[in-house]
């Protein structure tokens, strides 16, 4: 099959491929139908990207989803579209040592390359960082954007350092009013941005329409390799909704995968959202479903909305099938404390207290399954993801687990994944791509 794609990667983290690749996406637009992918298991950035394209950013994880799955679904979810453009994470050979990285995607997936490269400080040294990325592993590095250019000159010198191989595309000015603001878990959400990101956005792709050459990436783009395996499935939506998955969604609870909540609809649910910060319930939920995000900004409003909090308790006990990932735990736990020891009651379906700001934890996680679950039977294996910066303080060591660590830091003592009747609460997040024999078994 072929997909026009390209990858945009970087030499490191902070160097504007989000904001880039959100312009050049918005840019394209323009002229053709645009999918916008992310590597890695990155929830925050994707948001910008739809915000770009009208369209649900897709993330690309070799470690969640395995190389077939990676595959299955850049050709899945880029039927109908003209092109496919794939924001990388980090710098293009970070991962655990080079595996999982932006590069090993680029093989997988055999996509063409083009690198930023911020030019702040820095001008003919710009060549000799991206024959490094290039020569390195031999990455497949097609085309350069430079990124915070000072001048027209400025450009120019960066240009004339390139290596003839590589090909220069253009130029971002640095301009202070074109930037995504920051946090301790990276960008700001476009839940919460988003009027003010859609307008960073439209200007960035007006700088980008005129100071880069679409025309050449999209030649890029053409060029990658066809991908000739084939995979089941289209990426559609063809399920009965004869149940109803009752979603979190709000500036507290915004980390979701765009292919989870599908595979959700595929399995037979109707998608509905309701929001904790409004004291929203969903009285027919057949699965509740609480992801990651902000809760602990929002202690005090959280502890005040009690009809969602007793809900969500009521349903526990009920035997609904909810499922709790990282904020979503902090949500259904005892207290949430804050930074002056103030005490903030959740929804106390399990009897945790956990610290809500406290030292960063981000990484690859590896459970096996010891107490089946919705989500897993006993002796089975999961590739997960933590992301973090929460602690427990006190845990009643009666709590029954679902996990026990192989790799990565998990709730206690080496295991993750609280389980209470049908309720799982876990500081890992799943991608469903892999689970989907047992997801939201009881």
């Amino acid at each position: 099959m072929q997909i026009p794609r390209v990858i945009i990667s970087s030499y490191k983290s902070s160097a504007g491929k989000t904001l880039i690749t959100s312009g050049l996406i918005k840019a394209l637009s323009n002229r053709l139908k645009v999918r916008g992918f992310k590597v890695g298991p990155d929830f925050i950035d994707p948001g910008y990207l739809q915000l770009a394209s009208g369209y649900p950013a897709i993330n690309l994880d070799i470690w969640l989803m395995g190389e077939d799955g990676v595959i299955n679904s850049l050709m899945n979810y880029t039927k109908g579209f003209d092109i496919g453009i794939i924001e990388g994470v980090m710098g293009l050979y970070d991962g655990i040592g080079y595996k999982y990285s932006t590069y090993e995607l680029s093989k997988v997936t055999k996509t063409p390359i083009v690198v930023i490269v911020d030019c702040f400080e820095l001008s003919y040294t710009a060549g000799a960082i991206v024959k490094g990325l290039k020569d390195f592993m031999n990455a497949d590095v097609r085309g350069v954007i430079f990124n915070k250019v000072a001048s027209e000159s400025h450009y120019l010198d960066c240009k004339a350092s390139l290596d003839p191989s590589v090909k220069p595309l253009g130029y971002v000015r640095f301009d202070k009013e074109l930037q995504l603001p920051s946090r301790h878990l990276g960008l700001y959400t476009s839940i919460e941005y988003s009027k003010k990101a859609s307008e960073v956005i439209s200007a960035i792709a007006k700088e980008i329409e005129s100071n880069i050459d679409l025309d050449e990436l999209i030649n890029i783009a053409n060029e990658a390799e066809e991908l000739k395996q084939e995979y089941p499935g289209d990426g559609k939506i063809e399920a009965n909704e004869d149940k109803v998955a009752a979603i979190a969604l709000d500036a507290a609870f915004n980390f979701y995968y765009s292919q989870n909540l599908d595979i959700i609809k595929r399995k037979g649910y109707k998608l509905k959202f309701f929001s904790p910060l409004s004291n929203e319930v969903v009285d027919d939920a057949d699965f509740i479903y609480i992801g990651g995000g902000y809760p602990e900004l929002y202690l005090e409003t959280l502890e005040q909305a009690t009809n969602t909090k007793f809900w969500i308790k009521k349903k526990s006990y009920e035997g609904t099938a909810i499922l709790a990932e990282c904020g979503g735990l902090m949500y259904v736990s005892k207290y949430l404390i804050d930074e002056n020891d103030r005490k903030f009651r959740m929804a106390n379906i399990f009897d945790v207290e956990i610290k809500a700001k406290d030292k960063l934890t981000i990484g690859y996680t590896k459970l096996e399954t010891v107490n089946d679950n919705i989500i897993s039977r006993k002796g089975s294996v999961i590739n997960a993801h933590e992301f973090h910066i929460s602690k427990p303080l006190v845990i009643n060591e009666e709590n029954r687990f679902a996990f026990k660590m192989i790799k990565g830091k998990g709730l206690f003592n080496g295991f993750d994944g609280l389980i209470n009747q049908n309720t799982l609460a876990s500081y890992s997040h799943f991608h469903f791509l892999k689970l989907q024999n047992y997801l939201i078994a009881s």
